[in-house]
């Protein structure tokens, strides 16, 4: 454990030096308690890889650490995982348990639910929702299944900007997977901006397999969630649909910011500017240009050295304005100004030096300032936790303090100059490192392996002294050919808790700064990134504010509760309360508290669980009282603005070997086991919903989603299950301004139950609204089936039935919702009972692992991209321990990334290969 140290930076009168130790020991007290009462959680998944086929499982192992001091966080014992889509739609959500800071689970990647595409993976805790989405751990990953017949798409795009439009000219080459042209190709291209389509148009390549378009790009058009749909238009080619993230990365709309190192440009005193460029896309983008004054008189030029980013030195003056220009492509030349120059002011430099022990800072200050002779303090503190504190009387305009590196643990620093009144003057982050991070020396028991080999590996971890360290570890071990491992932009276990937590913003390539303390360059650069995205959401003074409660509560345990009360929604003191589920089976009895409130704990759920809960009044029955659950409300995250590229687009001849004997092998395998028999079946059968109204009888509806889709949806709104599963489902205005519900056009209408809600929309009610407060009301638990009517064949006996005979069938939709209870669109649940769906709860199942005899040959029938995952490896109390597994029947380079803590403080993280030699002829 690190102690806190408290340093007095300049000597005082008796009076003066005791009042400055009352004033930094005040500061330690307030800080230390606001953290610790608000202990933050910083959480982790190492996964076995990042790039997955269609109907492939990802395996995941969590690491939930306390901020201030990276030991297992015993603050929460839940956590939360989803999965969304490139337009931030919510795929699966699925809970897990955990235990000492540590869990492990899978999440099942159906083809379904995940086709081809990029995803997000977002995992966090109740807790952590306190502190804002920059908590939160998020990885985006590929799911995709490269075939023979899969087209490789070129593109290339070029702007030419107007006054309220850009003029778009869009080269696209299209190629067969052989490379050869996709000549004479009818095809449909549509350009979206997330929900709206910008362009829709029908082209046919010519013999080389090239098109090319022109077409106008709105200027309120979202540049950022550009997509790009081609459709092969060819009879029995429908199914084609390639989608491309459409990246412009014009020039003119580069985003160039400045940060001035402390936090100001101050008349007079020498500045250390950062700045930062980047794409539309959110990508880092080189850039050099030059800065200028007011007057147009050059001052200095920039140039970025990595990702976007670099810094330049200037000396600003007062009454004066700068500006930066960069030339365009085109000769013209954009500018973006500099942040304004205070007239006084203080300024904080950190000279953090390559091997150096300590941080220089230095201050400087604008004669008025100094003049006043007033007192400062500057604080230094780490994850939340003071580590240092001076009380500094600046009597020049200059003013030199050295800070022993070794007072603070590793990781980012932030030191911040407070005057008196505790007001944050300046903040400077620096990097730390001890070099302290846990050694892990993995051995393997052969130089070289074979096909179906058996594979034993050492481990043994101890500490930076030499000390035995017992921990838990995730290993993954990957084929090359199949997954592509980049160290450079692998998220490490350590980059994530030491250094990428901590700031603002995308670290593009996290893993280019993995050794960066043995490399001076890159100690430079890693200064530049802290300079640049160094912004942190730490508000300095809520630490002397009347404490305020968090709003989301912390959960240390999986707990079912809610209330329950009357028929004047007035709170049930002393109802009793039954829980009953079968699987697994559960019997268990509650007693409400004076406010009506009951809980259930030491329940562990399993997959896809169902309770049944009843509520009883004062007599002992069941009616006059009702539940009301406290269900989980899932937060709703901003979209990414980084953009993953899928393999077929714009792809470099050097990587097509690689991917051509990936689609080689996959195919072989398919024709060997027969794999692909599966996704040829199709089976067509009606599905029956039960106690249905349907008018047009069982089964007949345009779309169908039963009660078994239903079940895994869980507590999923009916409106968002419409918005996930319905084609075409959206909201529009009317060409008064009105929103309405619609399904490709027509206007929509819900029946519930046999029962049109038309009925009880009051007079002069807005429909939308009206239809909204349904849509939110009922969830998956409450509904059996939901039958969609939007074609005019199954849309006319609705129109007949509630809006008339002469209503017009193929203007309106309708959608039968039928509800457990069967009561309509009256009472949401059965008075006194309650069933409870909470969302699926996934425990760790270990990855098969084939053994294989001493003779056994190659056939080709396993090509696991994931040749071994093990979430459970705990070294011994001498560091060490084994682990054992097979190779598969494909040779080359397998990857192995090991991560782990010992839960203590510590953290450590280790990346090698392994050989397998084709010595066995399948």
């Amino acid at each position: 454990m690190h102690t806190y140290v408290l340093l007095a930076g300049i000597l005082f009168s008796a009076f003066g030096q005791d009042s400055a130790r009352a004033h930094i020991n005040q500061i330690f007290s307030a800080v230390n308690k606001f953290s610790a009462t608000r202990a933050s959680e910083r959480l982790y998944l190492h996964t076995d890889k990042n790039y997955y086929a269609t109907d492939d499982t990802l395996r995941f192992k969590a690491y939930l650490l306390q901020a201030s001091n990276l030991n297992a966080s015993a603050k929460s014992g839940v956590m939360y995982i989803e999965i969304a889509n490139d337009s931030n739609r919510v795929m699966t959500r699925t809970v897990h348990p955990v235990y000492n800071g540590l869990a492990a689970g899978q999440i099942a990647l159906d083809s379904k639910s995940f086709p081809q595409g990029v995803y997000i993976l977002r995992a966090y805790t109740n807790w952590m929702r306190n502190f804002g989405e920059a908590s939160v751990f998020r990885k985006q990953f590929l799911v995709s299944h490269m075939s023979s017949k899969d087209w490789l798409i070129n593109y290339k795009a070029q702007a030419t900007a107007n006054a309220d439009k850009s003029k778009i000219q869009l080269n696209l080459q299209v190629n067969q997977f052989d490379q050869s042209p996709a000549g004479l190709r009818k095809l449909q291209l549509r350009l979206t901006d997330g929900k709206r389509t910008l362009l829709k148009n029908e082209m046919e390549t010519d013999l080389g397999g090239q098109l090319a378009v022109n077409f106008d790009l709105p200027v309120k058009a979202n540049s950022k969630r550009l997509s790009l749909m081609i459709q092969d238009l060819r009879k029995g080619e429908n199914d084609r649909k390639i989608y491309i993230p459409f990246i412009l990365n014009r020039p003119a709309y580069i985003d160039l910011q400045f940060m001035p190192e402390g936090g100001h440009l101050v008349a007079g005193l020498p500045a250390l500017i950062a700045f930062k460029a980047l794409n539309e896309d959110g990508s880092g983008t080189d850039v050099s240009g030059e800065i200028f004054d007011s007057q147009q008189h050059k001052i200095t030029a920039f140039n970025s050295i990595h990702k976007g980013i670099g810094s330049f030195y200037l000396l600003p003056q007062a009454n004066e304005t700068y500006h930066a220009k960069i030339k365009l492509p085109d000769g013209s030349y954009k500018t973006y100004p500099l942040p304004g120059v205070q007239a006084s002011g203080i300024t904080m430099k950190a000279d953090n030096h390559f091997k150096s022990d300590s941080i220089e800072i230095t201050l400087n200050a604008t004669p008025d300032i100094a003049a006043v002779s007033s007192t400062y303090y500057l604080i230094g503190h780490t994850r939340g936790v003071v580590y240092y504190g001076a009380a500094i009387r600046m009597y020049s305009i200059h003013k030199k303090v050295f800070v022993s590196k070794k007072h603070f643990p590793s990781g980012v620093a932030h030191f911040t100059l407070t005057s008196t009144d505790k007001k944050a003057l300046n903040e400077r982050i620096v990097f730390i490192d001890h070099n302290d991070n846990l050694r892990i020396n993995i051995s393997a028991n052969k130089p070289v392996y074979k096909q179906r080999d058996s594979v034993a590996v050492n481990i043994q971890v101890t500490d930076a002294g030499g000390a035995p360290v017992q921990g838990s570890f995730s290993l993954a071990v990957t084929d090359n050919t199949q997954v592509n491992t980049d160290s450079i932009s692998h998220a490490s276990l350590i980059n994530h808790m030491l250094l990428t937590s901590d700031l603002s913003g995308t670290v593009e390539d996290p893993g280019y700064y993995y050794n960066f303390t043995a490399d001076s360059i890159k100690w430079h650069k890693l200064d530049n990134l802290l300079l640049a995205q160094g912004w942190v959401n730490y508000n300095w003074n809520d630490a002397f504010l009347p404490a305020k409660p968090l709003a989301y509560i912390a959960e240390p345990e999986f707990t079912i509760s809610g209330r329950v009360t009357n028929m004047f929604n007035k709170p049930v003191a002393n109802s009793g309360v039954t829980l009953f589920s079968k699987k697994p089976v559960t019997l268990t009895d509650a007693v409400t508290n004076s406010e009506g409130v009951f809980t259930f704990k030491g329940i562990t759920p399993a997959d896809t669980t169902v309770y049944f809960l009843q509520a009883k009044n004062k007599k002992g029955k069941s009616f006059n009282v009702g539940i009301e659950m406290d269900e989980f409300k899932s937060p709703t995250f901003t979209p990414p603005t980084e953009r993953l590229i899928p393999w077929y687009v714009n792809i470099d001849n050097n990587s097509i070997p690689a991917i051509k004997k990936q689609v080689v092998l996959q195919e072989n395998f398919e024709k060997l086991t027969g794999a692909n028999l599966l996704r040829d079946v199709v089976i067509k059968s009606k599905r029956i919903i039960k106690d249905s109204k349907n008018l047009n009888g069982a089964g007949e509806a345009d779309l169908i989603i039963d009660e078994e889709e239903l079940n895994r949806a869980g507590r999923t709104t009916l409106g968002d299950l419409l918005r996930n599963r319905v084609k075409g489902f959206g909201v529009k205005p009317t060409k008064e301004g009105e929103l309405y519900y619609h399904i490709f056009g027509t206007l929509l209408h819900l029946v519930i139950d046999g029962i049109n809600t038309d009925f009880f929309l009051p007079e002069g009610a807005s429909r939308f609204e009206f239809l909204n407060e349904y849509f939110e009301y009922y969830d998956a638990e409450e509904i059996k089936g939901i039958e969609v009517m939007s074609n005019p064949s199954r849309t006319s006996r609705y129109t007949s039935e509630f809006l008339g005979p002469f209503a017009t069938s193929w203007k309106h939709s309708f959608i039968e919702v039928t509800t457990r209870s069967g009561h309509g669109p009256f009472v949401k649940k059965a008075v006194g009972t309650y069933v409870f769906r909470p969302t699926p709860f996934t425990l760790y199942k270990p990855l098969y692992a084939p053994r294989y005899k001493p003779d056994s040959m190659p056939d080709m029938t396993d090509i696991r991209s994931t040749i071994h995952w093990d979430a459970n490896i705990v070294t011994d109390k001498d560091g060490k321990a084994s682990i054992n597994f097979y190779t598969s029947d494909n040779a080359g380079t397998y990857t192995y990334i090991l991560e782990g803590a010992d839960m203590a403080g510590s953290l450590g993280a280790a990346i090698g290969t392994i050989s397998v030699k084709a010595t066995r002829t399948p």
